[in-house]
C-alpha cells in the first residue's frame, strides 16, 4: 500500500522525466540508426557485412542476456547501474565516428563490430527501463503515457532525420558522419542524465530464484509461453527482410542520405497519425487483439515493397508500414508489461523475452540474406509477407486464449 502511494506521489515527475529522456534518446538514435547501413556501405561493406549489422547485435544479446539478468537481479541499486551502463552505451556513437581512421579493409568491420557491441548495453538498459515502467506507471495510465511519449518522440525524431539527411548530403564524406555521430553522442549523454532522474521505488531485497528455476515457473503461465513463442516466430519473419530493404533502397533504387531520411520521416508520420488510434483500440479490445492486428498489417509491407519500382512508391509504402510498425512496437510493450508477474522475478521474465526475440533477430537476417540470394528480390518479399501474415494469426489465437482465461476466472 505504501509503495502504491509513493508511485502516485511521484507519477507526474516520472512521466516528465520519461518524456524528456525519450526525446533526448530519439534525437541521438535518429542521427545514427537510419544512416548506419549507408555509412557502412560507403565505407565498403558488402551484403554479408550489412546483414551482420542486425545479426551480430542480436548475437551479443543472446550470449549475455542470462548473465546480465542474473547480475541485475542481485544488484541493490539497479537504477544507478542502468544509467551508468546507458552512459557507456551512448559512447559508442562517438566511437562510430572514428571508423574512417582505420585501414580501408577494416573500416566496415569496425562499424559492424561497434554496432554489435553497442547493442549489449543498450538492451540491458532497455530491460531495466521496461521493468521500471511496470513499477512506476500504473496500468490505467500506460496506454496514454506511452502514446504521448511515442507521439512526441516521433515528431522530434522526424525533424531530426530530415535535418540529418540534409546535412549528410551537403557535408563532405566522411566528415559529415563524424560530425553527426559526435552530436548524437552529446544527446546520448543528456538522455542518460534524465534517465538517472527517475524516482525509482525502493524495494525490499528479496531472494530471487535462479534463471533455470524461473524458466520452469514460466511453464505454469501458459499465456506468457504462448506470447513468447509467437513473438519469436514473428520476429523471425519480420526481421528476415530488414537488411534486404536497405540493400534494395541503396543499390537498386539508388537512395542517398536524403532519401533514407525521407523513408524514415514518412514512416514516422504514419506512426504519429496512428498512435492514439492504436491506444484507443487497445483500451477497447485489449492489448492482445491490437498487437495481433498491427502484426497482420506488418505482413503486407513486404508484399507492397515487392511492387516498388521507384523511390516515390517506396515512400508511400513506408508511410503505410509506419502505421503498422508504430502500433506493434508500442502495444507489444503494453502487452508484455501486462503479462509480467508482480514478483521479484519480473526482470528474469523480461530477460527470457529478450533472449527469445534476440535469438530470432540473430538468425533471421542471415537466413533472409541467404534466401534473397537464392530466390531473388520479388519471390523473397512475397515469401516474407506470407510468413508474417500466417504468424500474425497466432497472435489472435494467443489473445483469444487470454480472454478465455479471464472469463473463466470471472465465472469462478
Amino acid at each position: 500500500m505504501k509503495k502504491d502511494i509513493e508511485v502516485y506521489e511521484h507519477l507526474r515527475h516520472n512521466i516528465k522525466m520519461n518524456m524528456i529522456n525519450g526525446i533526448a534518446w530519439v534525437i541521438g538514435f535518429n542521427m545514427v540508426s537510419p544512416f548506419i547501413g549507408i555509412y557502412a556501405i560507403k565505407l565498403g561493406a558488402n551484403d554479408f557485412q550489412v546483414s551482420l549489422l542486425n545479426s551480430l547485435s542480436a548475437l551479443m544479446v543472446v550470449i549475455s542476456v542470462i548473465p546480465v539478468t542474473y547480475l541485475i537481479n542481485r544488484l541493490r541499486d539497479v537504477h544507478r547501474f542502468s544509467y551508468i551502463v546507458l552512459y557507456i552505451a551512448r559512447t559508442f556513437y562517438f566511437l562510430l565516428a572514428l571508423a574512417p581512421f582505420f585501414g580501408k579493409k577494416l573500416q566496415p568491420w569496425v562499424v559492424v563490430v561497434l554496432v554489435g557491441l553497442m547493442n549489449l548495453p543498450s538492451v540491458t538498459v532497455g530491460m531495466c527501463w521496461q521493468s521500471f515502467m511496470s513499477d512506476l506507471i500504473p496500468p490505467e495510465y500506460r496506454s496514454k503515457v506511452f502514446a504521448d511519449r511515442n507521439f512526441w518522440t516521433t515528431i522530434v525524431g522526424t525533424a531530426v532525420v530530415l535535418i540529418t539527411g540534409w546535412l549528410l548530403d551537403i557535408i563532405k564524406f566522411p566528415l559529415n558522419y563524424q560530425i553527426i555521430f559526435t552530436v548524437a553522442f552529446i544527446f546520448g549523454l543528456i538522455e542518460a542524465y534524465y534517465f538517472s532522474r527517475f524516482h525509482v521505488i525502493v524495494k525490499e531485497q528479496k531472494e530471487v530464484s535462479n534463471f533455470s528455476q524461473v524458466f520452469k515457473n514460466m511453464f505454469e503461465t501458459k499465456k506468457f509461453i504462448y506470447f513468447n513463442a509467437t513473438s519469436f516466430l514473428f520476429y523471425f519473419a519480420w526481421m528476415m527482410a530488414w537488411p534486404i530493404f536497405t540493400i534494395y533502397k541503396v543499390n537498386y533504387l539508388h537512395a542517398n542520405n536524403a532519401w533514407m531520411s525521407i523513408f524514415t520521416i514518412v514512416s514516422s508520420i504514419g506512426s504519429i497519425l496512428a498512435f492514439y488510434r492504436w491506444a484507443d483500440l487497445s483500451n477497447k479490445k485489449g492489448n492482445g487483439y491490437a498487437v495481433a492486428l498491427s502484426a497482420l498489417f506488418i505482413g503486407f509491407i513486404p508484399l507492397m515493397w515487392a511492387m516498388a519500382k521507384n523511390l516515390y512508391i517506396g515512400a508511400v509504402f513506408d508511410f503505410l508500414g509506419g502505421i503498422a510498425v508504430g502500433g506493434y512496437n508500442m502495444l507489444l510493450l503494453n502487452w508484455l508489461l501486462e503479462l509480467l508477474p508482480p514478483t521479484s522475478e519480473k526482470m528474469s521474465y523480461l530477460g527470457v523475452f529478450t533472449l527469445i526475440t534476440q535469438i530470432a533477430a540473430f538468425i533471421s537476417p542471415m537466413v533472409g540474406m541467404w534466401l534473397y540470394t537464392k530466390m531473388g528480390y520479388v519471390p523473397f518479399m512475397v515469401l516474407t509477407g506470407i510468413l508474417r501474415i500466417l504468424v500474425s494469426l497466432l497472435y489472435f489465437v494467443v489473445a483469444s486464449y487470454e480472454e478465455k482465461i479471464e472469463e473463466a476466472e470471472l465465472k469462478g
